[in-house]
């Protein structure tokens, strides 16, 4: 890949969840007006976490080519700064985040892969584990290690914040 894809990128993760959000709303449309024993919405709801699942695997490829090129170039040309240990932190957080969000699409791909009447969609304790407990804790991570602070300002510099119009007009 080149280097001028940038754009590329932000589209790919940004159009890519709108695809499967809208596939997994047509399944749940689908599924809510049948009362639950449509394999039509079954199957919509399975593409719509298929492709989730697919879009995760393609943002880790990217994100892996990124950190690929960017130790290559490093051995090219060494950086005076290294990484800062922020943004260590928000990789790790974030990496344990994305692995989260996968287990739980690929339980919710097999949870439903029976339809509505497979075992799986009736073990609540397997579901609250893999489905609540993983998006808990993938939603806690990032806000400990939350992205704003470590992309606000690379430079190290403070970001100072302009105070609000409303607070002007009260001087």
């Amino acid at each position: 890949m080149n280097n001028n894809q940038g754009a590329d990128y932000s589209n790919y993760v940004v159009y890519g969840p709108d695809a499967n959000c809208t596939l997994a709303s047509v399944g749940g449309a689908l599924s809510s007006t049948s009362e639950g024993d449509s394999n039509s919405a079954v199957n919509v709801s399975i593409a719509g976490l298929s492709f989730q699942v697919f879009v995760i695997l393609v943002f880790i490829a990217l994100t892996l080519e990124y950190v690929y090129r960017y130790r290559k170039g490093q051995r090219v040309t060494p950086r005076t700064t290294p990484l800062s240990r922020g943004f260590k932190t928000f990789s790790i957080f974030m990496t344990i985040s994305i692995t989260l969000i996968l287990i739980r699409c690929i339980y919710r791909i097999d949870e439903l892969s029976e339809g509505y009447t497979g075992p799986l969609i009736r073990n609540e304790g397997l579901f609250i584990a893999l489905e609540g407990v993983m998006v808990l804790v993938a939603v806690y991570t990032l806000i400990i290690a939350h992205p704003g602070p470590v992309f606000a300002d690379l430079d190290g510099d403070k970001i100072v914040q302009e105070p609000s119009r409303a607070h002007d007009s009260e001087k």
